[in-house]
């Protein structure tokens, strides 16, 4: 089983699929490091449901993000961010976190929320939300692997 260093690497050679697809390439520079980012991100985010390096770095993030919604007084999304940080700490490693349907329903809800909140298309996020596939397909590919 690859540690967070074969997962991040396993993440960018799957993001280099993004290519193959043309939307991709209209993306202008700072999309395409926030698509090679979130590829990464979620190559990491499996293995939040137990006690390794990808959680250690998604506690940070997480807590960061927190402090930030604090700070501006954005108490519910506060909460809801605080919900999302202990559901996977609430299964067994390998649990729901390694599934399909997890690698499907984290990315598409979060995917879904930001078309429904932003003034931007579905087709400008697509991009971003085959990332977010991409990453975490490579950590179940992994892990299945090794």
């Amino acid at each position: 089983m690859p540690g967070y260093r074969g997962h991040i690497f396993i993440a960018l050679l799957f993001c280099g699929l993004l290519y193959l697809f043309p939307f991709w390439m209209p993306l202008p520079l700072p999309g395409k490091i926030a698509c090679v980012a979130i590829c990464v991100f979620f190559g990491l985010w499996p293995d939040v449901d137990t006690k390794s390096k990808g959680q250690s770095i998604f506690l940070v993030l997480f807590f960061a993000a927190n402090v930030l919604l604090i700070y501006r007084q954005d108490y519910q999304r506060a909460a809801y961010l605080g919900l999302l940080i202990v559901l996977p700490l609430c299964s067994r490693h390998r649990g729901w976190t390694h599934s399909i349907t997890a690698m499907i329903l984290i990315p598409g809800a979060l995917y879904l929320a930001f078309v429904h909140y932003s003034n931007t298309t579905p087709t400008d996020l697509f991009p971003y939300f085959l990332a977010a596939l991409l990453g975490y397909g490579s950590h179940l590919a992994a892990d299945r692997i090794w």
